[in-house]
């Protein structure tokens, strides 16, 4: 992964995590169930305001041929379930040369925080997602807003990206 990939957020809804990721291994998709590999996610975000700082074992995982939607994208996913919140980002880059997608929910505090921008889903929110290879992870640098207007700015550090294991396939 020598390349940066960047997602231009233009408004979304997160009820896609969870939902119909495919690859074409068939596998299911990593979402904390049993005998998925963990690794360090870091979490140093601003929602809204407020500080959401986590350093905890979660999943980060990497699909070089998925789909959402029908459309074929490659796919980088961020999970982490650690005091003060959760975290979930999918990162989607089209293989049709199309914007990339992004689906990012965060729950810490009163409100969860989401915006997704995967065509196919409901779009709410704005911004951009930008992902830095470092080692066997990356950096993934958020610059977005809430369909609320709430700004969530920052960076989530995976140590290592796993094989992503496809969801509804």
């Amino acid at each position: 992964m020598s390349h940066t990939v960047r997602a231009v957020i233009s408004g979304c809804v997160l009820g896609i995590i969870g939902g119909a990721w495919v690859s074409t291994d068939g596998q299911r998709a990593a979402s904390g169930r049993p005998g998925e590999s963990q690794t360090l996610v870091q979490v140093s975000l601003s929602v809204g305001g407020k500080r959401f700082d986590a350093s905890a074992p979660g999943t980060c995982t990497h699909a070089p041929v998925a789909s959402i939607y029908q459309v074929m994208a490659e796919l980088w996913t961020a999970r982490q379930s650690a005091e003060p919140g959760s975290l979930n980002l999918s990162l989607w880059r089209p293989k049709d040369g199309s914007p990339d997608m992004v689906s990012l929910s965060i729950t810490s505090g009163p409100s969860p925080a989401t915006v997704s921008t995967v065509r196919g889903g409901t779009i709410a929110g704005s911004g951009k997602v930008t992902l830095a290879p470092a080692g066997k992870g990356g950096v993934f640098t958020v610059d977005a807003k809430t369909a609320a207007g709430a700004a969530i700015s920052g960076t989530i550090t995976c140590d290592a990206f796993a094989p992503h294991l496809a969801e509804g396939g």
